[in-house]
């Protein structure tokens, strides 16, 4: 369930909006709630959903450099709590299934902490087989969905909110 919450959180980030066999994903919303958080994901990030399933990003991203990272990530459906989970952001980097450390070295992240100051952007030049993972959309379908998470690190805070829906055609 953590790997969902990730790439659901991920794939939030990207703000997608095109079609993976006939799903579609609208984002409403996505906001650094924070001016002055350790972990800012640009506002103009956005990524292609491609008929095939493939992600393909163009998505920036900064931080300040952090020790810690403790998560809280809430997930909303029609305004009802579906998914509370807390987690340490830190081991979760050590402990990730390889999918998702691929992903990790793919964007230039670093795959353990301490994580240093980094700006890193992708340039639509890379793709993510989301093929193994099209069952979520069916599940995600009918209605707003809402994210909140909130990092504590050693020094300040990271908070995002997101909302989107998943319609299929």
């Amino acid at each position: 369930m953590k790997f969902f919450v990730k790439f659901l959180v991920y794939l939030i980030s990207l703000k997608i909006v095109s079609a993976c066999q006939g799903h579609k994903l609208k984002v409403n919303y996505i906001q650094n709630i924070d001016s002055d958080s350790v972990i800012k994901i640009m506002e103009n990030s956005t990524a292609k959903l491609t008929k095939d399933c493939f992600i393909i990003p163009s998505a920036c991203g900064r931080t300040n450099g952090f020790n810690t990272a403790m998560v809280h990530v809430e997930v909303f459906k029609n305004n009802l709590s579906i998914h509370k989970s807390d987690f340490d952001g830190c081991k979760n980097l050590e402990d990730a299934q390889p999918e998702f450390k691929e992903m990790i070295k793919m964007f230039g992240l670093p795959e353990h902490c301490p994580v240093s100051k980094v700006d890193t952007c992708e340039d639509g030049s890379k793709k993510i087989d989301l093929n193994k993972y099209k069952h979520i959309f069916n599940l995600a379908r009918g209605g707003a969905i809402r994210t909140e998470v909130e990092i504590k690190h050693d020094n300040g805070k990271s908070t995002f909110k997101s909302e989107f829906q998943i319609t299929k055609n």
